[in-house]
């Protein structure tokens, strides 16, 4: 029982994942059209900027690549941008480069936590481990409070083994954001794989998971009535 709760913690830890990155407005690492790496989008690239986003909202990959590397054309500097073109990519399906958007991006301004995030889920859906853990520390440390880094940190250090960094990451972003659900449900998935398993704690926890959102699991349900 213990490898199937493992596994399954990673296959739906990952699956929420990327529900999370994949829809609403935590799609793109910054918010579209809105700022450059001083504060404000430049005013030659107002235009591009309002159709990008517009584009971004239709799903229109082609249209906003288009106009995000329009505005590159004027402003190949701008970090903010090289993270939006990456979200654009990556919701194309291009995760090659998306990575290679993204990676601009923080060179240019290794201080955009959401674009280390981005960059980190990338790696970990292709199975580096390590260096994902590198891009969602470097977003912790950037932005402490990022209850969401803290999550994915788990999720990554969990694929390692390290089970406690795992657990106090989880409850890092439990204690930062108490609504997350997915935290929620990963804390309860790590309570039963200790030994002997936390049942109470983690029923709670899972509890509290269904009320914020959190589909049923099979598997779960069933480990807690044992």
């Amino acid at each position: 029982m213990s490898m199937a709760i493992s596994n399954h913690f990673k296959n739906s830890a990952l699956l929420l994942m990327s529900a999370v990155f994949c829809h609403g407005q935590e799609a793109a690492p910054i918010n579209p059209a809105k700022m450059d790496k001083t504060g404000m989008l430049p005013p030659f690239t107002k235009v591009l900027g309002e159709r990008a986003a517009a584009a971004f909202g239709k799903q229109d990959w082609k249209a906003a690549r288009k106009a995000y590397e329009e505005m590159l054309e004027l402003d190949d500097g701008n970090a903010l941008i090289w993270a939006n073109l990456g979200a654009v990519e990556q919701q194309a399906g291009d995760a090659k480069r998306a990575i290679e958007c993204f990676e601009k991006s923080v060179q240019i301004n290794p201080q955009l936590a959401q674009t280390w995030t981005a960059l980190g889920l990338l790696m970990q859906n292709q199975g580096d481990t390590y260096r994902a853990i590198s891009c969602f520390t470097r977003a912790i440390h950037e932005d402490p409070e990022d209850a969401r880094a803290h999550n994915f940190l788990a999720i990554a250090a969990k694929g390692l083994g390290w089970t406690d960094a795992a657990e106090a990451e989880l409850q890092r972003a439990i204690d930062l954001k108490p609504d997350y659900g997915i935290a929620h449900f990963n804390m309860a998935l790590m309570l039963l794989e200790r030994r002997p398993p936390v049942i109470e704690l983690a029923r709670r926890h899972y509890e509290k998971a269904l009320t914020l959102g959190v589909a049923k699991d099979d598997v779960v349900e069933r480990r807690l009535k044992e």
